[in-house]
């Protein structure tokens, strides 16, 4: 996602670990609570099927796996994976173009799923390097998908930041989420930083 970036994160995490262990759990368990009403707005756009025009993308998960091939199998598009898939991640993600890292995350695991977020993010009429025999594939996939999922959500700016699941939920949810995260991570601080004052 859409993950919360703060600029003293990292250290406020490290302290509460090191002075108050307690207080960084009870703080990473109410971002977790704030969370899951994304998380769960994502799951329900996940669409049980996605229709006559993407049948090849379609079926569990273990029919990719049964290929045997040295290249990695195109995955296969299993709702129920792909609602499995989208997960909170608490941790330092990787750095940003910006120089920022996320801590608090709402991301895809799976192929299919983050095919369905991103797909015709970057090329919305579909790939020129499409080693399809059929020039229109990428186009036709894209179009289905914006038509039974829906159109690509924004969070944040930069035209990586879209998705038809995640990035959409994470719009439609209009800010209430990175504020009440934001809210558990001063109500930590403050706390902490009154705690070691009693204490000093």
């Amino acid at each position: 996602m859409p993950a919360t970036e703060v600029a003293d994160i990292a250290a406020l995490r490290r302290a509460l670990n090191k002075y108050d262990p307690e207080l960084y759990k009870a703080m990473n368990k109410e971002i977790k609570v704030a969370l899951k009403v994304v998380q769960k707005s994502a799951r329900d756009l996940v669409p049980a099927y996605l229709g006559s025009g993407l049948r090849n993308f379609q079926g569990d998960s273990t029919t990719a796996k049964s290929r045997t091939s040295r290249k990695r199998a195109f995955p296969k598009y299993d709702a129920r994976e792909v609602k499995r898939g989208i997960v909170i991640s608490i941790g330092a993600s990787k750095r940003s173009q910006n120089g920022w890292k996320g801590y608090y995350s709402l991301i895809n695991r799976t192929a299919a799923g983050q095919i369905v977020e991103t797909a015709g993010r970057l090329n919305p009429s579909g790939s020129s390097e499409s080693q399809s025999n059929n020039p229109n594939a990428g186009a036709h996939f894209i179009n289905v998908l914006n038509h039974n999922v829906g159109n690509f959500g924004k969070y944040g700016k930069g035209r990586k930041n879209a998705g038809r699941i995640i990035y959409r939920a994470a719009e439609e949810d209009q800010g209430k989420t990175r504020d009440a995260i934001i809210k558990a991570l001063a109500k930590a601080r403050q706390t902490l930083v009154f705690g070691l004052g009693k204490a000093a």
